[in-house]
C-alpha cells in the first residue's frame, strides 16, 4: 500500500491523461488535486529553494478494500521540517489493483445538488437558480466560441479557493493574512466531461466573474506562454469580466484619462503599460485598445480571428513585431494606420453609448 502511495506522488509530474493509478471514479477531481500539487511544487519558493516531500501520518480503513491515507506535505530547511499542508487521498482496491482518488466524495455529505441541463451544481448553501443559469449561459458561450462540444459538467461552488482545496483533500497551513483569500475558477476536462471549482465571495455564484471563467477555459486549451495578455484581458473587459469594474466603468475611466480634446499617439503609447486607473486596481491602456480591436475583429472576421490574435505570443513591451504582423493579418490594421483606426474605434464606442 505504501508503495502505491509513493508511486502516486512520484508520478504526479506525468500528464494527467497518462497516469495509470487514478480511480476512474472522481478522475477529474483527482486531476485538480494533482494540478494544485504541481503548481505548489513549481512555485518560485519551492522550485528554486526546496523540494516538497510527503510522509504518511495515518491510515484509516473504511472497509476491507477502501482506505483513507493521511499525509504531511513538508519541506526541510536546515534539517527542520516545515509543514505546508495536510493531505488526504483515498486508496481503493479494484480488480486486485490499488487505485488512488481525491477524497471529495467523502466531503459532500451535507452538500446540495442541483441539476440543470447537462450541469450538476454542488454547493454547501442554497444557490439562486438565476445565478446557475447565468453561469451556464456564459460557459456555453465560451464552448461555442472555442468550437468545443457541450459536455456533462460538474461545478463545485465554494466561498474560498482554500475551502475548495480542502474539499479535494489539501488542507493548507495558513495564517490570517488576506493573501490567503482568493476567488477564481479551477478546471479539469477530458473529451467526455468537465469539472470546475468556482470560488466566489459567498459561494453562491452571486458575484461570479466571466473573466475568471474565460481565463480558466482558455489557459486549459492553449499554453499560457503563447497567449498575448492584452488580448486576454481585453476580451474579459468587454464581457464585464474584470473583478472590479464593468466595461462601462472602465470606459469612463479610460475617457477621463484620454479625452477627445487631446490628440494621443496610441502607437507610441502602446507597450508602455500605462495605468489609467487607481494604483490599487491597475488597468492598462493596451488592454482597452485590444478590447476595441476585438470588437471589430469578432464582428468582421469571427471569433477564430480573435483566437489567432490571442495566440500571437507573449506580451513583450520591447518586441511587438509578431503582434502587429498578426493584427494586420486579421484586421488590416498596420503600424502606419494604427492611430487612425484606434481613433475611429473610440469614436464608434462613444456613439454606442
Amino acid at each position: 500500500m505504501t508503495d502505491v502511495v509513493n508511486h502516486f506522488f512520484l508520478e504526479k509530474s506525468i500528464k494527467n491523461e497518462d497516469l495509470t493509478i487514478i480511480n476512474p471514479d472522481n478522475k477529474l477531481e483527482t486531476w485538480l488535486f494533482l494540478n494544485e500539487l504541481r503548481k505548489l511544487q513549481n512555485s518560485k519558493v519551492f522550485i528554486n529553494n526546496y523540494t516538497l516531500m510527503y510522509e504518511v501520518t495515518s491510515v484509516e480503513a473504511g472497509n476491507k478494500d477502501n482506505f483513507t491515507i493521511r499525509l504531511n506535505c513538508y519541506f526541510e530547511d536546515k534539517e527542520i521540517k516545515n509543514s505546508v499542508a495536510k493531505i488526504e487521498i483515498i486508496l481503493q482496491e479494484i480488480n486486485s489493483k490499488y487505485l488512488v482518488s481525491s477524497t471529495i466524495k467523502n466531503n459532500l455529505t451535507h452538500w446540495k445538488l442541483k441539476s440543470i441541463e447537462n450541469y450538476s451544481f454542488y454547493s454547501g448553501k442554497e444557490v439562486d437558480e438565476k445565478n446557475l443559469r447565468d453561469f451556464i449561459a456564459k460557459n456555453n458561450k465560451l464552448s461555442f466560441n472555442l468550437k468545443e462540444q457541450k459536455i456533462p459538467t460538474k461545478v463545485y461552488c465554494v466561498d474560498d479557493i482554500f475551502n475548495a482545496y480542502g474539499l479535494l483533500g489539501i488542507d493548507y497551513k495558513r495564517d490570517n493574512s488576506p493573501n490567503n483569500f482568493f476567488l477564481g475558477v479551477e478546471l479539469a476536462r477530458d473529451n467526455n466531461q468537465s469539472t470546475m471549482i468556482v470560488a466566489t465571495e459567498k459561494g453562491m455564484l452571486e458575484d461570479f466573474s466571466f473573466g475568471t471563467l474565460w481565463k480558466a477555459r482558455i489557459t486549459e486549451k492553449y499554453p499560457i506562454k503563447n497567449l498575448y495578455v492584452p488580448v486576454l484581458e481585453g476580451y474579459s473587459y468587454i464581457n464585464d469580466g474584470d473583478p472590479f469594474y464593468k466595461w462601462e466603468q472602465l470606459w469612463i475611466q479610460f475617457k477621463s484619462t484620454y479625452s477627445d480634446s487631446q490628440k494621443t499617439d496610441w502607437l507610441s503609447l502602446y507597450g508602455t503599460k500605462e495605468n489609467f486607473s487607481l494604483p490599487s486596481t491597475p488597468k492598462y491602456t493596451e488592454n482597452v485598445l485590444n478590447a476595441l480591436l476585438i470588437k471589430k475583429i469578432e464582428k468582421e472576421k469571427g471569433f477564430s480571428s480573435v483566437l489567432e490574435l490571442l495566440n500571437c505570443g507573449k506580451f513583450d513591451s520591447e518586441n511587438q513585431d509578431n503582434y502587429f504582423k498578426t493584427l494586420e493579418k486579421v484586421s488590416g490594421i498596420t503600424k502606419a494606420n494604427f492611430n487612425e483606426n484606434i481613433d475611429k474605434l473610440i469614436t464608434r464606442e462613444n456613439l454606442n453609448r
